[in-house]
């Protein structure tokens, strides 16, 4: 596998290189060979060597080793709370290269101008094979090669620990290989820099056997959250730079709304105030946040719009989605599982059930709104200061904006208020009005949305309906499962300012979108109940609402938020399943395991039964009561498997019928994700995600009348609070045999609603099957 040509080395596909010595230092620094398209969309001319980048065209760095053995790494996805980046990739990188975690002491993120690969804060682990683990394996073998030739030692009869090579009763640290040499090691790379998934490391590199893991399966501190608590961190609405204006933006007055005129500041009050309008954008800067925010509520008094109705308000919501909405314009999609005759099945069954589930809007509502700060300079280059989920898309999106390159775009990623999901495609809302702000004045500006802003003009998560019919046949087995789901465009990444000014942006969702873009719905929730021996699923998909009737095309504009499409599908279907168990007069967990054969999923729901102190018995309790002033406890569980994880909750709560509020009061969850890589790290994870799942199952809900987002603040948009967390408990299955690592940031918030909602029926006899379980909805569903 080792070829020596001239002073370079083929490593299993990548090329080491020797530069030639020099006089002090000396670094491996790992680096990038493009293959296939340009690297940036839009690009007709071939790669070039690209302003402001670690171009993967050219030898740029992944990993650094330094004469002093330590590491530094970078990745261009940016941490958004998960402490991945901090943590699991300082852990995979130290088990392939056989260094210590703390020789990792650098880890550089986020930012465009200095990580090599881009994609979003999602999917960190790869699927089991991120980028960086690929980039150390390669470097790995770079260094082994390098070894050899060094110590006249072949290269399998080297060892390795703590990043010293020993072989043939000789040794050598990796700084040592690498001092007084200047060495580059390529590795083919594939991809779109500035697209959602970003560069994508190719090859095979020999990777660490899971037996001789030693750093993997660790429980290692995330070493950024020292510096957030101790307030050492700079965060995104610390920046300040010199010349800064402030600025906040008026919106309009409607999801459709055009401008007719633009109020003018009142100079007696707010003397260094001034307006700026691009087409119907009307933003207002000033010298100081104070005087912009003062100035900007004077001008809106004054602004003047047109009105638009053009949504069907909450209260039709669903009956639009089902009469009006156009689900032929895209094409139906039919899921991988489908086999058997389920309409024969349906027609003769005794017991069946048909059932309507219904999800609404939710808001991704960071507990900070979106701010950002921009500096375009006068020779077109624009800085953009900001906490973004995916910089690099970003970056393209500023760039078409502003009509030029990515080349003259640099976004500096830094921390702030997560929202999971929302700028997975780049934006998250206030970007571009202040590139479009500071172009206009040549001066770094800041914008800060409002709440109000943020709460009507951010993306939402969508609303969406599913219709079940199932049979269940005389021995109590599920025979017959259909499932159709309906639901509007996901994604739409187009930056809310440049539509508002009118500026170039990708299309919004349509028919013939991409990958991301098209209003098509796929099937996202994975069948996990193989034994059915009938199963027909299909996914429905339209235009987000509003947004053809919307003279702007804004409309309630959607994006994904944590387990997207996924948890949108799965609700209906586990609590399906609840429903199911409920007609063949059987136990809802056990109901799972008799229609399971992946040994993956029967083992966590084994094990959330054992952890939880389940009561084995059928659906609903003996003693359920459905009227009254006396709360009534109740159970139920979920399953679900993604990104190679298989995961499952089980809820206990209590609910009071005369009021309607439902409390959780032990939420249990088991998770396989095969290798566990950083056991205390996970369990935060899936916490946070159990907190957030029970806080969309039974509070939250985007209020919308025919104009827009009625939802403004944190009263008519509430989220949990620290009185609504429950009793969590968390089992992880460590599973080595997988010999991959699946994803664990996601799902735990997805197994919530069809749990509770289990647990609602165990207790009352009642179902509920419109999300969230809000008090009124609750009472609903009782006196149904």
């Amino acid at each position: 596998m080792r070829t020596l040509i001239e002073n370079s080395l083929n490593v299993f596909g990548a090329t080491l290189s020797r530069r030639g010595f020099i006089k002090t230092g000396g670094m491996l620094a790992v680096g990038g060979t493009v293959v296939g398209a340009g690297l940036l969309k839009g690009n007709a001319e071939p790669p070039r060597p690209m302003m402001n980048t670690i171009d993967a065209a050219l030898p740029s760095s992944w990993i650094e080793i330094h004469p002093d053995n330590t590491v530094l790494i970078r990745t261009g996805k940016n941490d958004f709370g998960q402490g991945t980046v901090f943590t699991a990739y300082r852990q995979i990188v130290a088990d392939e290269l056989s260094v210590s975690f703390d020789a990792i002491t650098t880890v550089v993120q986020g930012s465009t101008d200095c990580t090599p690969d881009g994609s979003g804060a999602f999917d960190f682990l790869g699927r089991g094979t991120p980028n960086i683990r690929k980039v150390a394996a390669y470097t790995y073998q770079a260094l082994l090669d390098l070894a050899a030739e060094r110590l006249g030692v072949p290269k399998d009869k080297l060892s390795v620990k703590e990043g010293v090579v020993s072989g043939g009763g000789k040794s050598i640290s990796y700084g040592d290989l690498v001092k007084d040499q200047q060495l580059k090691l390529s590795i083919p790379v594939r991809g779109d820099l500035t697209g959602i998934i970003g560069l994508s490391v190719e090859g095979n590199p020999p990777m660490k056997p899971v037996s001789e893991y030693t750093v993997i399966g660790k429980s290692f501190k995330n070493s950024v959250i020292a510096s957030k608590v101790t307030a050492k961190e700079t965060w995104a609405t610390d920046v300040r730079l010199p010349g800064m204006l402030h600025a906040r933006v008026v919106h309009p007055k409607t999801l459709g709304s055009t401008l007719v005129s633009a109020g003018e500041v009142d100079k007696t009050k707010y003397p260094n105030s001034q307006v700026i309008v691009k087409g119907n954008m009307v933003g207002v800067v000033a010298p100081t946040e104070w005087e912009a925010i003062q100035a900007a509520m004077q001008v809106a008094e004054k602004t003047k719009w047109t009105d638009w109705k053009g949504l069907p308000g909450n209260a039709k919501l669903y009956q639009h989605l089902r009469d009006e909405a156009d689900w032929k314009a895209a094409p139906v999609t039919k899921g991988q599982a489908n086999k058997g005759s389920v309409d024969t099945v349906l027609a003769s069954g005794q017991k069946k059930l048909s059932a309507t589930y219904q999800m609404s809007y939710m808001k991704h509502a960071p507990i900070g709104p979106t701010m950002a700060v921009a500096d375009v300079k006068a020779d077109g280059t624009a800085h953009i200061y900001t906490h973004n989920q995916n910089p690099q898309q970003l970056r393209g999106e500023i760039a078409m904006m502003l009509r030029t390159t990515p080349d003259h775009v640099i976004v500096h990623a830094y921390p702030g208020p997560g929202h999971y999901g929302r700028s997975n495609g780049g934006n998250a809302g206030g970007e571009d009005e202040a590139v479009i702000l500071s172009q206009a004045l040549g001066k770094p500006v800041r914008v800060q949305w409002m709440r109000a802003d943020d709460m009507q003009w951010s993306t939402q998560s969508t609303a969406c309906f599913s219709d079940v019919q199932l049979a269940v046949d005389a021995n109590g087995k599920l025979a017959a499962y259909q499932i159709d789901h309906y639901m509007p465009a996901m994604q739409d990444d187009r930056p809310i300012g440049a539509v508002l000014a009118g500026l170039p942006t990708i299309p919004a969702p349509d028919v013939k979108g991409g990958f991301i873009s098209s209003i098509t719905n796929n099937i996202s929730d994975p069948w996990v109940y193989a034994p059915v021996p009938n199963v027909l699923e299909s996914a429905h998909g339209t235009f987000q609402v509003g947004q053809k009737a919307s003279p702007i095309a804004v409309g309630l504009r959607n994006h994904s938020m944590r387990t997207p499409g996924q948890f949108q599908q799965n609700y209906p279907r586990e609590l399906a399943m609840s429903e199911a168990a409920a007609l063949a007069g059987a136990d809802v967990l056990q109901f799972r395991i008799d229609h399971a054969s992946e040994e993956r999923v029967i083992g966590v729901l084994k094990a959330v039964r054992e952890a939880s102190g389940w009561d084995t018995r059928p659906s609903p309790r003996a003693n359920a009561v459905s009227t009254g002033a006396a709360p009534v406890q109740g159970r139920g569980v979920s399953v679900l498997f993604r990104e190679g994880t298989y995961w499952a909750c089980a809820c206990h709560i209590n609910v009071t019928p005369s009021t309607g509020k439902i409390v959780v009061e032990k939420y249990t969850i088991a998770v396989d994700p095969g290798i566990v890589i950083n056991p205390a790290q996970l369990k935060r994870q899936i916490e946070g995600g159990a907190v957030m799942g029970v806080s969309e199952a039974l509070i939250e809900e985007v209020a919308f009348d025919e104009s827009g987002v009625t939802s403004n603040d944190w009263l008519s948009y509430p989220i949990a609070t620290m009185a609504d967390v429950p009793e969590i408990k968390v089992v992880l299955i460590n599973n080595p045999k997988v010999g991959a690592y699946g994803g664990g940031s996601e799902a735990a918030n997805a197994l919530a609603a069809p749990a509770i909602a289990a647990a609602f029926h165990d207790a009352t006899g009642k179902m509920i099957r419109r999300l969230p379980m809000k008090p009124d909805y609750v009472k609903a569903a009782l006196s149904a």
